[in-house]
């Protein structure tokens, strides 16, 4: 019973800190603009504003259109390898204070490390957040450890109700 409850508890905790805080302490690059960040091995979204709360934001695409595409971007690693860039439509959208950005690239890092980031085009300013359906994917096991969580615990539940009750008849 108790290694029910605390399979529940640890997995609840582990699938809870994989969400992706909204864009929270991602990096925010002026575009143009280049960063290097250390990446480890997932899909990464290239985010544009598009809108705040009240509206558009003054020179931006509508929330249809992006106005950084593949092209725009480019992603190398440290020892000079290129990883290839691709379009993706404004499918996820992130809310960062009262700013709303849309996806507009995406790139996939297999080998953890420092990669710099280049974004040419469009003047104004871009995130790079993990795909939240990754991180999702990479916590799949530990929601899957909830129910046997839970099946422990009834398990251990009923074993104690079993015991009590045969030492009262005893």
């Amino acid at each position: 019973m108790v290694v029910g409850i605390a399979l529940g508890i640890l997995s609840v905790v582990m699938v809870t800190l994989a969400a992706p805080q909204a864009g929270e302490g991602c990096p925010v690059v002026t575009t143009p603009g280049s960063v290097t960040l250390h990446l480890g091995k997932s899909l990464y979204k290239v985010f544009e504003p598009t809108g705040t709360a009240t509206g558009a934001v003054p020179g931006s695409s509508t929330p249809s259109v992006t106005a950084i595409h593949a092209a725009d971007v480019n992603v190398t690693a440290a020892g000079g390898g290129g990883i290839p860039v691709s379009d993706t439509g404004p499918s996820e959208n992130i809310t960062r204070g009262n700013r709303r950005y849309a996806s507009a690239v995406a790139f996939r890092v297999s080998t953890p490390g420092d990669y710099t980031v280049r974004i040419t085009g469009a003047r104004g300013e871009a995130l790079i957040v993990r795909s939240l359906a990754d991180a999702v994917r990479s916590r799949v096991g530990w929601v899957a450890a909830i129910p046997i969580g839970g099946l422990c615990f009834l398990t251990g539940l009923v074993l104690l109700i079993v015991g009590i009750v045969r030492r009262n008849r005893a």
